[in-house]
């Protein structure tokens, strides 16, 4: 899942936050006075699949059966065996980008892997829809210290993006998009034991991505793939869903934010909303610094967020419809970018 800057700003520089400060407010200004997108962009007409929202829900609580998905252990290999070969069935070409890093407790070595699922691996200019498969290894935020011991599942902080995708994968070939489209899985998003910073690391898999896209830009002498544009799904399913606009997605990447949620106006998505929600420290992150434009859709009000209760009983299958429908409207328009 996606964290909350506030309680992770002490790990920052303070000129960071300085300086991101200014930047959030004069990217909130340029929202707050920017026409609406049907003013400030072509006419759009998006075209979204026909998403099956129980589909959706039955492959979240197919990975919830796993049970805790923490990375390195083999629950978290299970689940991307089982997303591969789901992948493949859907007719996209599957690899994985595996990657080494250390225990934050043991110091032992810990194998992960990326997988990465590729609609039209030939095509050089592509879309990629991302979102983390491994759950946190403990319920951090329980309050009750009787709790703290508990499993924690991660139907909607893990679960909800996996299962759009794997919902999504069922409709690409429908889609009328110019581009290539990338189905990607990142782990080690979050094996971190507690707040402290010399007890885990976040973003691991997305960072390996976001490098190894970067050297291969650089690198001239081969064809370059190029993402034009990134949608980061983190709890996206949750009952009584609001996802509302994230100040880093705003910066970085403003021209996703005003195509998705433009398309979002049109099909009357109602649980996106125009209000600005808090800054968060995603996956979008690494992604964005290695020049892949890239937005984070959050429900971080989201009830449930590293407790025990992150289950499917609060998950809901229209929330992953409604993302669903918004998302493949998006894929489905002629152009993505600058204009």
């Amino acid at each position: 899942m996606g964290r909350r800057l506030i309680p992770y700003r002490q790990n920052w520089p303070m000129l960071f936050t300085m300086v991101g400060g200014a930047a959030m407010m004069a990217a909130g200004l340029f929202f707050l006075m920017a026409p609406p997108p049907s003013e400030a962009q072509p006419a759009m007409h998006p075209t979204p699949a026909p998403i099956d929202g129980r589909r959706a829900f039955g492959y979240l609580e197919q990975i919830c059966k796993i049970g805790p998905r923490v990375a390195g252990t083999e629950a978290n290999t299970q689940q991307r065996r089982m997303v591969a070969e789901h992948f493949r069935k859907c007719g996209l070409t599957v690899r994985e980008q595996p990657f080494v890093t250390v225990h934050p407790l043991t110091g032992h070595r810990v194998d992960m892997a990326n997988l990465i699922g590729a609609w039209h691996p030939e095509r050089l200019h592509r879309l990629v829809l991302c979102a983390h498969y491994d759950t946190r290894p403990h319920a951090d935020e329980e309050i009750n210290p009787d709790r703290l011991g508990l499993p924690f599942i991660g139907a909607n902080d893990g679960g909800s993006g996996v299962a759009l995708l794997m919902e999504i994968a069922h409709h690409l070939d429908a889609i009328a998009s110019p581009y290539g489209i990338d189905l990607v899985l990142f782990d080690g998003e979050e094996l971190v034991y507690g707040n402290n910073p010399r007890r885990g690391e976040y973003f691991l898999g997305s960072t390996i991505f976001a490098r190894t896209y970067a050297s291969q830009r650089s690198d001239r002498s081969r064809a370059r793939v190029q993402y034009v544009g990134g949608i980061l799904f983190d709890m996206v399913g949750g009952k009584e869903m609001v996802i509302k606009r994230e100040p880093n997605s705003v910066e970085m990447a403003p021209t996703i934010m005003r195509e998705v949620w433009g398309v979002a106006r049109q099909l009357k998505a109602r649980s996106f909303s125009n209000a600005f929600g808090r800054e968060v420290l995603d996956d979008h992150l690494p992604m964005n610094r290695a020049g892949i434009p890239t937005i984070d859709l959050i429900d971080f009000d989201y009830p449930h967020w590293h407790k025990v209760d992150d289950i499917p009983e609060n998950c809901s299958a229209e929330s992953l419809a409604e993302v669903g429908q918004v998302v493949t409207g998006w894929l489905s328009l002629p152009k993505h970018g600058p204009r």
